[in-house]
């Protein structure tokens, strides 16, 4: 019945979608997400504050009443908003039938290009979706913080302040709490539906890149190959069948800049509006998020000084009050209010802003120099094959190439790689395996299409794409300025890649609508098939979650529960199922672990044990609580006595390992 309900209510979104939008399919799949995501937010909210944020009952009503209410506002006696009757079935079934329409009209090389791309996309998501239901979610992140704290908040019954073992379960944004577990309550604790929303994110951000190509008038074909290059992008496919935040941020700015060039092609006020409930969603979800800022602001005046019906101050007016619309209703009950107030800073304890943002790089000076030795880090971390890499083959030749780049490192003194400071991993221009598999960036598409792409761009210059790759360069920019070098955050470029998709349109005009040589066109085919088989390998080869035997691993398929959970730690492995094995599953168990430690596997496979730390994060050591039965600690924050049980880290494993396992025991409390 409950999954019945979640299905409903999918449904129900996009039915009031289809209601007060301008009718078109992309349209539709964005405001049925943004719809669907604010119900279930507001609803987070206000079921938290009555500490019935773990009520399933409640979760099956409450979202219904805010999606209500929505379509309340967005209707016809909003701001002038025109609605007309279409079924939104008829709408998807209009653009199928489009698609097959023009296709049957391309020619050859056409219809070779475009069938690489449908057959590659198709293959992708039957790999995606079978993933996504035969593996468990598994990225470090997740293990300590996102998860982890979806299971505490659960045990309260609220999201308010709470202090765990990682800093994150307290101090990042709640809303994403919210989207993470409603269908996780409506599958009835299934934790695969935990990966649904970046699932779902990953075909908006492609339906929202097709609608921001067509609003920016690009032909048929070209957004068309736009929106499908987009689903091929390694950091985009590696996302979508795990539980990490940044895809989701990607479609709530794709839904951001889709939304601001529609105001501009129809002059509808309700699409202001419809903006600043995406930007506040988008605020509320990631606080990397302000990375966006600058580049919207450029996007936005383009947007005001533009020619209209309206006057700029009116425009100016409209878009201040649906901005903070959306930061009172979503963005203030977030959590950046409440880490003010406990840690006197919106992030979060000085502790973690001093490790991972601004303040680590000391002086502004300091700040210039490393911030401009991480922009040129980022760019090197840009001019490699991923998700081609995972190939043997292929990382022997790229490491050939990156000697040269080390010559040149040293023969400048840039210092790349001997300067650590304003890094929380040393760079490297050869970087780990660990990285570049489970955190890959755009791969080959940057390297064949946008860098081209770039170059036609000054050759024939735009206006509006002027403002999209100064959007880029700004976003780049900030994300090297703003915080220390990290190899895994590819995935913050998501977001990156968003603002340069207009781009893609120089390649689709050129082969599409122009007359390239033969050889050309071979040349393009065999791009594509090249940046198909590094989509493909992004998947089929991703550690975290192998489809087969590979690597001499064996496939996550093959794997048990404990195994694959710790599959990025294996030297804890062991010590995790012999707690599994003499913890009960409904025990109340006390954790003294430090802030690497994975939590999420503790709570057992059905979720019905009880976790308290007793190590909370920047509090120290704390007395044991007289409910736990039993005890959960590394030797290294409580001493072992004779009568504990020592759960086997491996400790001597060496290979593969980014964070070395803690000498873990149990000890029974009564």
């Amino acid at each position: 019945m409950y999954l019945l309900i979640f299905i409903s209510f999918i449904l129900l979104n996009y039915k009031i979608a289809s209601k007060v939008s301008n009718k078109s399919f992309e349209e539709i799949m964005i405001l049925g997400f943004l719809f669907y995501s604010s119900s279930i937010i507001l609803s987070g909210y206000l079921l938290s504050e009555f500490h019935l944020w773990n009520s399933r009952i409640l979760w099956c009503i409450i979202p219904f009443f805010f999606s209500y209410i929505l379509y309340i506002l967005f209707n016809k006696s909003f701001l002038n908003s025109e609605v007309t009757n279409k079924s939104a079935f008829k709408i998807t079934g209009s653009t199928i039938q489009s698609i097959h329409i023009e296709f049957s009209g391309m020619n050859l090389f056409e219809r070779i290009i475009f069938s690489i791309l449908f057959w590659t996309i198709s293959i992708l998501t039957m790999a995606q979706v079978y993933l996504i239901f035969n593996s468990p979610p598994n990225e470090w992140d997740s293990m300590t913080g996102h998860l982890n704290r979806i299971l505490y908040f659960l045990n309260q019954g609220t999201t308010e302040h709470f202090i765990g073992t990682n800093f994150n379960v307290d101090t990042y944004p709640k809303s994403f709490c919210s989207i993470q577990v409603y269908p996780f309550l409506m599958s009835g604790y299934n934790e695969h539906f935990f990966k649904l929303p970046n699932y779902g994110s990953f075909w908006l951000i492609c339906f929202g890149t097709y609608g921001i190509l067509k609003q920016l008038g690009a032909s048929y074909k070209s957004r068309l190959f736009g929106s499908l290059i987009v689903f091929l992008s390694p950091n985009i496919i590696m996302q979508s069948i795990l539980t990490d935040t940044d895809i989701v941020l990607g479609a709530y700015l794709v839904s951001v800049i889709y939304l601001i060039l529609v105001f501009k092609n129809t002059q509808r006020l309700v699409y202001i509006y419809f903006v600043g409930l995406a930007f506040g969603l988008a605020l509320s979800h990631k606080i990397t998020f302000v990375f966006s800022f600058l580049p919207l602001l450029i996007i936005y005046l383009h947007i005001i000084f533009s020619s209209s019906k309206y006057k700029i101050l009116y425009k100016l007016k409209h878009f201040i009050y649906a901005h903070l619309i959306g930061i009172i209703f979503f963005v203030a009950p977030t959590g950046y209010i409440a880490n003010y107030l406990y840690y006197n800073h919106p992030i979060g304890p000085e502790v973690a802003t001093r490790h991972q943002s601004v303040e680590r790089a000391g002086s502004l000076h300091n700040l210039m120099v490393q911030g401009s030795r991480n922009v040129m880090r980022y760019t090197f971390d840009l001019l490699n094959f991923d998700g081609l890499r995972n190939w043997t083959i292929v990382e022997e030749k790229q490491i050939l190439l990156k000697s040269k780049l080390v010559k040149l490192d040293q023969y400048f003194n840039l210092g790349l790689e001997s300067t650590t400071d304003f890094t929380i991993i040393p760079f490297s221009f050869n970087r780990r395996f660990e990285f570049f598999n489970g955190s890959p960036i755009y791969g080959s598409i940057f390297i064949l299409l946008i860098l081209p792409a770039i170059f036609l761009y000054f050759k024939r210059p735009n206006f509006i794409k002027g403002i999209f790759l100064s959007a880029f360069i700004c976003h780049f920019l900030v994300l090297a300025y703003s915080a220390p070098y990290d190899p895994w955050k590819g995935r913050y470029m998501i977001s990156s890649l968003i603002y340069i998709v207009p781009f893609f349109t120089y390649i689709g005009d050129y082969f599409f609508y122009q007359a390239p040589a033969r050889f050309f066109k071979l040349t393009f085919v065999f791009t594509i098939i090249i940046i198909s088989i590094s989509a493909l390998s992004t998947i089929g080869l991703n550690l975290r979650a192998l489809p087969f035997d590979a690597y001499g691993r064996k496939s996550i398929l093959k794997l048990n529960r404990m195994e694959a959970l710790t599959v990025s730690r294996p030297d804890i492995t062991l010590a995790y199922e012999n707690f599994d094995k003499i913890v009960p599953s409904n025990a109340i168990v006390a954790l003294g672990t430090i802030n690497d430690d994975y939590e999420y596997p503790l709570w057992g496979k059905d979720f019905k044990r009880k976790l308290i730390p007793i190590n909370p994060f920047g509090k120290g050591l704390q007395k044991i609580p007289k409910e736990a039965q039993y005890i959960f600690f590394a030797s290294s924050v409580i001493k072992p006595m004779k009568t504990d049980i020592r759960l086997g880290s491996q400790l001597d494993m060496k290979s593969g390992i980014m964070v070395p396992a803690e000498d873990y025991y149990v000890r029974k409390l009564f």
